[in-house]
């Protein structure tokens, strides 16, 4: 679950995803060491809205 906060409401959002971890090699721009493929959302929505 993720919980975006704007100036205007506070939305918690379902998030799923997945994806093939790839092991390469560690750099300034990638120190974990891992190349993400296959990226895909399965689920992105809204599960609860709160005006402010």
């Amino acid at each position: 679950r993720q919980m975006i906060i704007r100036a205007s409401n506070i939305t918690q959002r379902s998030l799923v995803t997945r994806c093939n971890l790839i092991n390469s090699v560690r750099s300034d721009n990638n120190p974990q060491g891992f190349t993400m493929e296959k990226f895909e959302i399965i689920e992105n929505k809204d599960l609860r809205v709160l005006e402010r």
